[in-house]
């Protein structure tokens, strides 16, 4: 049962739906979150990085912060992978296997950066460029998975 173009993504929608439960869990059940989000948002200074070039960057630590996107980013990581095993179950176009395996990878890439951020190991400073690269490798991710998909599909020939 291949998707069209028509075809809406179910899957994506309980992909949608479960970030939902997972944040409205977190404000449920994590005692002062918003006042730690408050802290975190107005905790931001600029550093020039460069002559003339300023980044927003956290002067001081807020692993309640850093915590909160740690699980949530876990959640979705796992959350996609189960929604990729259900889509070869059934039979989903290569396009939404190979969007939600980027999935995987970018809420992987930003669990990994929320536990160094959590555990110190890194400085606010570094999460552009970490960002930057979480992105481009999931970005990758689904690109190459499509072209290798389209090489797998095409007749062997010689």
């Amino acid at each position: 049962m291949s998707s069209s173009r028509g075809d809406r993504d179910f899957l994506g929608l309980v992909n949608f739906g479960v970030f939902l439960v997972v944040v409205g869990s977190f404000f449920a059940f994590t005692p002062n979150l918003v006042d730690r989000l408050k802290e975190f948002i107005t905790d931001f200074e600029l550093l020039e990085i460069s002559q003339g070039i300023y980044l927003p960057v956290v002067r001081g630590p807020h692993p309640e912060v850093y915590g909160f996107f740690l699980w949530l980013a876990i959640a979705m990581a796992v959350t996609n992978a189960l929604i990729l095993v259900a889509r070869y179950i059934i039979r989903d176009s290569v396009r939404r296997r190979a969007d939600t395996f980027s999935g995987i990878i970018f809420w992987a890439g930003i669990a990994f950066l929320a536990d160094q951020l959590f555990r110190q190991n890194l400085e606010f400073q570094a999460v552009y460029s970490y960002f930057i690269i979480i992105a481009g490798v999931s970005i990758l991710s689904s690109g190459i998975g499509l072209l290798l998909a389209r090489r797998a599909s095409r007749p062997q020939t010689g």
